[in-house]
């Protein structure tokens, strides 16, 4: 990232507050960041440029920035009992959240906030000083809500607890000895009667916020929660509250399915291509790698704090032993998470790393005039049916590659509705729909129309004019439309594959060494994403196959993907693992006859 001072002298001089200071500390190397909060300085200079535009609506104030930094200066931390110097990064947090307004309401320009660091770098510390500042002197004047949330009763009940005494702290210094307004505060809630304004817990194990309209929430450790209704039930009272806003703090988590880890590749997307919304503050402290976990003098891209130097070998003496215990226990997942505040997909056995799969997302290629090996993966009930497409490229650098190409059906009668289908598996199927990657059954019954799904494979070999060299399938659960491709496309090599280790084994080996190779590429599909996390890695007897940890996990199309592995995998060496000649297109060879006539009277949709 290039970064001239000489393009941003104007406003250097203009906006020269600690906030500007970190910015340029960062921005030219004095203080080590990762890529996500260089571009959130380097976001904060171009805003400061773009103040007074027609179409830029906010401004900047060093006053009310330096009001919210000086009012969390005087508050005494908690641990140590007095008033301690604020690091540079908090000074920015606090300067970007209050420094920024919007001009058409005087409100605060970022409604969404979401803020994300490793462990112990203090962000009770700077969530509970958000909570106090709006609590005491936030707008509007009189009947301010403030919320703090979490997943369970004992999260909250830690962040409210160090937010009670950070007020009897504070209410006992100089500055605020003569405060007028008598706040009353018991376990569950402090309150300035007064002015009819209120700060109070609440957990999802609780109660919900549907009658809160509160003008600050702030939600702790959002990466545990399943879906955005929790949340949604405290904002969904603010739509007429232009002062209103919503402040996630939180580490990353361990399943990337979760409404924080969709918001996080958002917003690190955007705000890489300077999209970023202009009312959401993205501000993330990460590692720019997994392997930096064993790079010491890299930390502080995650660690924040430890550009305080007595914080810094404290820190990077726990976190050196804390990686040695969780290496040694074979959980290093679990400390790139909580420690580097690297996103993981953490479950045990777990197939493929969330690094190598977003490793592996690259632009489209040209599908046209491809061979493929496709690999089918038919519905049983609240099951989704996968089409997914091998196909052998070479790169621009002369490599030999594949690229996944998938489509998946998604039936809704089980689940009573997309909407219910969706918070149980996880996945946003409406936006894949949105993007090409999946199709939401449009049947009054929620089941999957197999014709469809025959005619959308069809039409897309004809689109692209692929030649088909494989089809897979698992001949245990594939429908009738096996039985249409038999006779109408002669020229297609159909394999019924079964399902064992024994046929699978080598195929699933093959594309995970192929990920870890890098020489599988993929589009961002956040449905073949959701199936390739999903999978958990089964090994019998040194053979291995893939299964998944509970039943709404999705791995449809990574059944599909390894069906089409089975005969794919061979294409660059010549090899096959189809023991009938070509000219045997007969899916069910090998099968007894009893079992044929039994597939065809449970499978007859054709």
């Amino acid at each position: 990232m290039k970064f001239n001072r000489v393009d941003y002298q104007d406003v250097i001089s203009n906006y020269n507050d600690g906030a500007m200071g970190y910015c340029l500390d960062v921005l030219e190397g004095r203080l080590l960041a990762g890529k996500l909060i260089k571009l959130a300085c380097l976001r904060h200079l171009k805003d400061l440029k773009r103040i007074g535009n027609e179409n830029f609506p906010y401004d900047y104030s060093v006053n009310k920035a330096k009001g919210m930094v000086n009012f969390a200066s005087m508050i005494p931390d908690v641990s140590a009992d007095k008033v301690l110097p604020l690091a540079k990064f908090q000074v920015f947090i606090y300067s970007m959240i209050e420094g920024w307004k919007d001009t058409k309401t005087n409100g605060a320009r970022f409604k969404t906030v979401y803020l994300s660091m490793a462990r112990t770098n203090g962000k009770t510390q700077i969530a509970s000083a958000l909570a106090i500042r709006d609590f005491l002197l936030g707008t509007p004047v009189s009947s301010r809500q403030i919320v703090e949330a979490s997943n369970t009763n004992e999260q909250i009940k830690q962040l409210y607890n160090y937010t009670r005494k950070a007020w009897h702290a504070l209410v006992k210094t100089k500055w605020f000895k003569s405060w007028k307004p008598k706040v009353v505060d018991n376990s569950q809630e402090m309150r300035i009667e007064s002015s009819n304004t209120f700060l109070k817990k609440f957990s999802s194990e609780g109660t919900t916020g549907d009658s809160v309209h509160a003008s600050t929430t702030i939600f702790d450790e959002y990466h545990l929660q399943k879906s955005t209704d929790y949340l949604d039930s405290f904002s969904s009272g603010n739509v007429q509250n232009p002062l209103a806003k919503v402040i996630i703090i939180s580490t990353a988590g361990t399943d990337p399915r979760v409404p924080m880890r969709e918001d996080y590749s958002a917003y690190s997307e955007q705000i890489e291509k300077d999209t970023l919304n202009n009312e959401v503050l993205f501000l993330c402290w990460e590692q720019d790698s997994d392997d930096e976990a064993f790079k010491p003098e890299t930390w502080i891209k995650s660690n924040p704090l430890m550009e305080v130097p007595i914080m810094k070998i404290k820190l990077t003496a726990g976190i050196a032993t804390e990686r040695n215990k969780q290496v040694a226990a074979g959980n290093l997942p679990r400390f790139l998470v909580m420690n580097m505040n690297r996103w993981q997909n953490a479950k045990k056995n777990g197939y493929l790393p969330l690094e190598l799969i977003n490793k592996a997302i690259i632009p489209a290629i040209n599908l046209n005039n491809r061979d493929v090996y496709f690999g089918y993966d038919t519905s049983l009930s609240n099951d989704d049916t996968s089409l997914v497409a091998l196909i052998p490229y070479t790169d621009s650098l002369g490599n030999n590659r594949f690229y996944i190409w998938q489509h998946t059906w998604v039936p809704t009668r089980v689940a009573g509705g997309i909407e219910a289908k969706e918070k149980q598996d996880g996945i946003n199927y409406r936006q894949a729909e949105e993007e090409g990657f999946a199709t939401v059954t449009k049947s009054r019954f929620g089941t999957i129309d197999q014709d469809a799904v025959y005619n959308y494979m069809l039409d897309i070999v004809e689109k692209y004019n692929w030649n088909v060299k494989f089809f897979g399938f698992d001949r245990r659960l594939s429908n009738g439309f096996i039985k249409a491709l038999n006779a109408y496309k002669t020229e297609w090599l159909l394999v019924p594959i079964a399902q064992g280790a024994l046929s699978l084994s080598e195929p699933t080996k093959f594309l995970q060494d192929t990920f870890n190779e890098g020489n599988i590429k993929m589009p961002d599909d956040r449905v073949l994403k959701a199936g390739l996390s999903n999978a958990v890695l089964t090994d019998r007897n040194n053979e291995l196959l893939i299964d998944k940890n509970k039943n709404s996990a999705k791995i449809d199309m990574v059944d599909a993907l390894i069906d089409a592995c089975f005969e794919g995998m061979n294409h660059y060496t010549g090899y096959s693992n189809v023991d009938q000649e070509k000219d045997d297109k007969n899916p069910f060879s090998g099968m007894k006859q009893d079992d044929i006539e039994n597939f065809y009277m449970t499978h007859n949709s054709f």
